[in-house]
């Protein structure tokens, strides 16, 4: 019963996690055709924990500039790669709607999605084999 429980747990994270990352390749596409692009310097790296203890993502923290105006923020959809080193620039999509929101040109189905649905698939497996083990 605990082992059915936690597949269940693992399989709605997944789903989860897919849903998010699907949603901001959905707003990567819509903000393309009118979004400013720019050069921006990565200044730092945000941490997020990865699952595995002691692992962290780093998701790099942009500095641009829009009509004299600066912004310092994280990429939006950031992709778990190796990240940018800090004081070099990079390429980003900034929509004039939501300036606080950069984000990857080249950001498509990253790492992070392509987990997501390996892990949904193979808890759904687990899940139809514990219960037709029942």
């Amino acid at each position: 019963m605990v082992w059915l429980l936690v597949t269940v747990g693992v399989l709605v994270a997944s789903l989860a996690t897919m849903a998010h990352e699907l949603r901001q390749n959905v707003t990567l596409r819509q903000i393309r055709p009118t979004a400013l692009e720019l050069q921006a310097e990565v200044i730092d790296h945000s941490a997020t924990q990865s699952g595995k203890p002691g692992a962290y993502f780093l998701t790099p923290v942009v500095r641009y500039f829009i009509d004299g105006k600066r912004y310092e923020t994280e990429l939006a959809n950031a992709s778990s790669g190796r990240p940018a080193d800090v004081g070099s620039s990079m390429t980003v999509l900034v929509s004039p709607d939501h300036p606080h929101s950069p984000m990857d040109p080249y950001g498509g189905m990253g790492a992070t999605l392509r987990g997501a649905i390996v892990t949904a698939v193979l808890s759904t497996l687990l899940l139809v084999w514990q219960i037709a083990l029942r």
